[in-house]
């Protein structure tokens, strides 16, 4: 009986192993799953790092980076050529509108100029007289006639107004620099010209005639002045003050070669504006 029992024991034992096979396989523990595609590459990548076929790696030579670098250069410089071009047509551009507006200055002065010149040469004609003017009145303090036309065109001068705004700009915004050099130089020259005559007008001029003004206000007879105003061929003076007459036309005469000094000046300005026009508008073909 006891050995019946020991086999059946053993055929369950049997059976139960054989139902259930799982239970008796144990599964390695952090085993990664490969697939065969993983297992392909990572044998080709194998084979290929120690192919012997492949091509050896060697280092570059020292003509490779000569090249490399000769061309980098070459890439740089063309770019610092091409910006150079556009500033180079940039300022080029600037250097005509300035001399095309120093160009239209020049028209506007032509006009002042020529109406300036017509005003001094007046004043100069009628200050011909003075002297015989002079010498009239010393013989008839009463002929007055004569000294209001001098009066009248002795107590104040035009002042030099030019068109000065190109000038201004090229010289505080650098702009000579962009001009051709016959051209700064010819602006430069007439600038100059132009700045003398104002020195001489503010300084000289202006002191004559501030002093000249001041005697002919001295010679004025007030009481009979305030009735003549609308009448400017009757002056009344007091031209029998010998002392006072004389001083007044000393200061005339003074006066009179100021404005002769002025008078030639302008015939300078007026030529070189001219010239200057002509010489511009050949150039660059203004209309």
């Amino acid at each position: 009986m006891a050995d019946n029992t020991e086999e059946e024991h053993f055929e369950n034992q049997t059976n139960n192993q054989s139902e259930n096979p799982s239970d008796n396989i144990t599964p390695a523990k952090d085993a990664e799953t490969i697939t065969p595609n993983q297992e392909t590459e990572n044998m080709e990548v194998h084979h290929h790092a120690h192919d012997p076929a492949a091509p050896p790696h060697h280092k570059k030579s020292w003509k490779s980076y000569f090249w490399e670098f000769l061309m980098l250069f070459l890439a740089v410089f063309c770019g610092f050529l091409a910006e150079y071009q556009l500033e180079h047509k940039i300022e080029k551009d600037r250097g005509k509108q300035y001399t095309f507006s120093f160009y239209e200055d020049l028209l506007t002065d032509s006009s002042h100029f020529n109406s300036l010149y017509k005003y001094y040469d007046k004043k100069l004609s009628v200050l011909k007289s003075m002297s015989p003017c002079y010498d009239s009145l010393l013989s008839n303090p009463y002929s007055k006639n004569c000294l209001s036309i001098i009066m009248r065109n002795s107590l104040s001068f035009l002042d030099m107004i030019n068109s000065d705004r190109t000038i201004t700009q090229l010289k505080n915004a650098g702009g000579l620099r962009l001009l051709k050099k016959e051209d700064a130089d010819k602006i430069l020259s007439y600038d100059n010209l132009l700045r003398t005559y104002k020195i001489y007008e503010s300084t000289g001029l202006q002191s004559v005639q501030y002093e000249l003004r001041e005697t002919a206000s001295s010679l004025r007879d007030y009481k009979q002045w305030k009735d003549t105003t609308n009448k400017p061929q009757v002056v009344s003076v007091f031209a029998n003050n010998k002392e006072l007459l004389n001083k007044y036309f000393n200061q005339l005469s003074i006066y009179r070669d100021y404005c002769n000094v002025r008078l030639n000046q302008l015939i300078l300005i007026k030529k070189t504006n001219a010239e200057l026009i002509e010489y511009f508008k050949s150039k660059y073909h203004y209309e």
